[in-house]
């Protein structure tokens, strides 16, 4: 694992990988013949090869995540799943929206201007980065729903903590009470081993970009039966009226390559072997944010039981949004080190992620760069 390359510059210490993903160099390779491909004759490939082809990808995507093809569709990213979703269920006035103090402030935003337009309620619970137990997190969520919540929203791997949340037991409680659940997993896919008909919600939408490596940006949503009549792109294409899949399947000139690199990106890690990858990134992450609380004298947040390949670790005084900003420009700037810094209940992390290019160098060159800005 540790021979491939990545298209990552060597002389970053790069800990952001959930940010925005990174390209293996062979799955780049694949993505410029492709691209090669489509552009020797548009027409042929997006005109008359499109369904074929996009139809190969879902069928392969559902068999990684577990899924009925039937039930997938590709948009742009995660946050136009979700924004697709929201849009679809047309929340009125008197509405209430749960959520947890982990998601992701894209969604945030979108939830938020349906509150001011439609007077729609949100509902946050707050989830402690060191809860202890399933339960105590199913019950937390729970106990903020009632007769009058449409819909919940929970992460499966929350993208300001990297918190790990049981979304089976989540879903599982919410349908019990009648309400429909939109799964923000951005960071599942590749990133955990996920099990779509297991989780069974509602909606559910992932990034392929991220830890699959494919791209960017490209994302599969899944949308179980009963909603198939309800959900439709935010864009009104030719297959509008023809369906839930054809309505997704073309929403106007978009670049192919994304969608059709990934099952290149999933031939690399099949490669490399799912588990064992997943095991040596979260041994990365946690080893990684283990040296830096020892460097700055504070902690690693979240119980191992609920990480995965990104962790916290807390920074020594709690910063502004603007001085966590600055503060990883520096990072980058002047030591060659990027990382997130993030927030959650007033106290201030930086999130290291654990990927295949990353050595215990660069963690130490964080740690070391972090006591040396940081007062």
């Amino acid at each position: 694992m540790r021979r491939t390359e990545w298209l990552v510059d060597p002389a970053i210490a790069y800990l952001n990988h959930g940010g925005y993903g990174a390209l293996p160099r062979e799955v780049a390779d694949a993505a410029a013949r492709i691209r090669a491909e489509v552009e020797a004759n548009p027409t042929d490939v997006l005109a008359l090869q499109w369904q074929g082809r996009i139809d190969g990808v879902r069928e392969r995507v559902a068999a990684f995540l577990r899924g009925d093809p039937a039930d997938l569709v590709f948009v742009p990213n995660a946050t136009a799943g979700t924004a697709t979703v929201i849009a679809a269920l047309r929340l009125a006035a008197g509405d209430e929206v749960v959520t947890t103090d982990h998601g992701y402030p894209a969604v945030a935003s979108q939830l938020g201007v349906e509150s001011a337009r439609r007077g729609v309620r949100l509902v946050e619970t707050h989830v402690p980065v060191d809860v202890g137990s399933t339960e105590a997190i199913v019950g937390a969520v729970l106990a903020n729903i009632t007769d009058r919540t449409r819909l919940l929203v929970a992460d499966q791997i929350a993208s300001p903590t990297g918190f790990v949340f049981p979304v089976q037991e989540l879903v599982a409680a919410a349908r019990t009470a009648g309400v429909p659940v939109l799964v923000d997993a951005a960071h599942a896919p590749g990133q955990v081993d996920v099990d779509l008909t297991a989780i069974d919600a509602d909606f559910w939408v992932g990034n392929l970009h991220k830890w699959v490596c494919s791209p960017r940006a490209a994302a599969v949503m899944r949308v179980a039966p009963r909603w198939h009549d309800l959900i439709r792109p935010l864009v009104a294409s030719h297959g509008y009226a023809d369906g839930f899949q054809p309505a997704f399947d073309w929403t106007g000139t978009h670049d192919p390559i994304p969608i059709l690199a990934v099952p290149d990106a999933l031939d690399f890690w099949d490669g490399l072997g799912w588990d064992q990858a997943r095991r040596e990134q979260h041994r990365l992450a946690t080893d990684g944010a283990e040296h830096i609380a020892e460097v700055l004298g504070t902690r690693v947040a979240i119980r191992d039981e609920h990480t995965a390949a990104m962790r916290l670790v807390e920074l020594p005084r709690a910063l502004s949004m603007d001085d966590g900003i600055a503060l990883a420009a520096r990072l980058t700037t002047e030591h060659k080190v990027t990382a997130h810094i993030t927030d959650h209940g007033g106290a201030s992390y930086v999130r290291i992620c654990g990927q295949l290019y990353n050595v215990p160098e660069h963690y130490e060159r964080l740690g070391s760069a972090l006591a040396a800005v940081l007062p």
